[in-house]
């Protein structure tokens, strides 16, 4: 059973991952996928990945999706210690998705040899919006669900 769940964590945490890049992609990015990943590569390699080829976006595409993941074990494991997620769909993905963009934008960013431009407003809020409805509202619904299938199972014996 317990590889049954962790089969769903990981297919939630791809879901997430792809509708977050896609995002990324067609509306930050004006739909050069190239771009936002080189980009993400850059977090290693330094401006130095929006000269490389086909490896430099697929090392994006791994971080991006190592990010992804990242965030939904998180949850899961946060999920059921902390009720406030388990209150409201809605407010537990505006305070998960807050989450994401402080660790990203505060820590990871900074840490990383990404060429970090200032804010904006607008910056900051399409991303953070990106985050909410394409990462952390999915990983609510889902994570929700996993755990209620959990319980169910658990009530009836399985």
């Amino acid at each position: 059973m317990m590889k049954t769940y962790r089969t769903k964590v990981i297919f939630l945490g791809l879901i997430a991952g792809t509708l977050d890049g896609l995002a990324a992609i067609f509306l930050s990015a004006r739909g050069n996928a190239t771009m936002v990943f080189k980009y993400i590569s850059s977090a290693v390699l330094g401006p130095e990945a929006f000269k490389g080829g086909a490896a430099t976006v697929i090392l994006g595409v791994g971080f991006h999706y190592f990010n992804a993941m990242a965030f939904t074990l998180f949850y899961f494991f946060i999920y059921p210690r902390v009720s406030l997620l388990r209150k409201n769909i809605v407010l537990s993905s505006l305070l998960y998705g807050s989450f994401i963009w402080i660790v990203m934008n505060l820590c990871v960013v900074p840490l990383s040899r990404i060429n970090t431009s200032h804010f904006t407003i607008s910056g900051v809020l399409k991303s953070w919006v990106i985050l909410v409805v394409f990462i952390a509202l999915p990983l609510a619904i889902g994570i929700r669900e996993i755990y209620r299938n959990k319980t169910t199972s658990k009530k009836l014996g399985l």
